[in-house]
């Protein structure tokens, strides 16, 4: 089954320019509905230890979730950015069950990565997604000025975001949110300044997040857990086009 539309509506120009770029419609009728059911499943096969937005290297996990991760049409998008040389480092579903979670403040990817030579995250909606439950809003251009300082929160699950003053007063009328609809999709660059909203809605809001970085990047080790047991596993960096040009021994898909 080919998961990806062949055509996509990506705009390097305005990736470069903005730090992101829409890509309109990814998954076809026929692959979404086959991707719902397998979310469906994933959650109802979920540890209890574990949240249906803690499911980290779900490519290593899930056969559908690497061929989505492999199509054609995503990786002509990703050789723009980087090059032929392409390595698939993570995914993760990030699914915000109705009426749960919270707001995400406003921080950047990149500093807590362990990666270099990246390209731009592909984010994906499984449903149609709005600020009622729990959407991205990104701020354009801001991904030019790099590692912005941080402070740390009394948060729990996000214990940091990016410090006070440095965002401009009207932050809110410059961001723009990820309104998409299910099947839809868009990429941003590590460094943009990112947050999400919690669901308040009486719907999931189910995201798949790909990233890829170049063969010759810093390759860093990670552990992540099995949804279904729990049990910890390494990450595993795939080779997904090209050739493994810093002879790293990548394991080709």
């Amino acid at each position: 089954m080919e998961w990806s539309q062949p055509m996509l509506t990506y705009d390097h120009e305005h990736f470069l320019k903005k730090g992101f770029s829409f890509l309109g419609k990814v998954l076809s009728d026929e692959a979404l509905a086959l991707a719902r059911q397998n979310l469906d499943r994933i959650i109802g096969e979920l540890h209890p230890s574990l949240k249906a937005d803690e499911i980290y290297s779900a490519h290593q996990q899930e056969r559908w979730i690497l061929e989505i991760a492999c199509s054609k049409s995503l990786l002509d998008v990703i050789e723009q950015q980087i090059g032929p040389n392409i390595v698939l480092w993570s995914t993760h579903l990030i699914c915000k069950a109705p009426q749960t979670g919270r707001p995400i403040p406003w921080h950047q990817d990149k500093p807590y990565w362990n990666t270099t030579k990246l390209a731009g995250s592909v984010w994906l909606a499984f449903d149609d997604v709005n600020h009622d439950n729990g959407t991205m809003f990104v701020l354009p251009e801001w991904h030019k000025r790099k590692d912005l300082p941080r402070r740390k929160t009394e948060d729990d699950l996000f214990n940091e975001e990016i410090a006070s003053g440095i965002l401009p007063a009207d932050v809110d009328e410059l961001e723009v949110g990820y309104f998409l609809r299910a099947g839809e999709g868009g990429v941003h660059d590590p460094f943009i300044p990112h947050r999400s909203t919690p669901n308040e809605s009486n719907r999931w809001r189910r995201v798949l997040v790909c990233r890829y970085m170049s063969a010759e990047g810093e390759m860093g080790p990670m552990e992540y857990s099995d949804f279904r047991t729990a049990k910890p596993f390494s990450r595993k960096y795939l080779l997904v086009r090209g050739n493994d040009i810093a002879g790293k021994g990548l394991e080709r898909v």
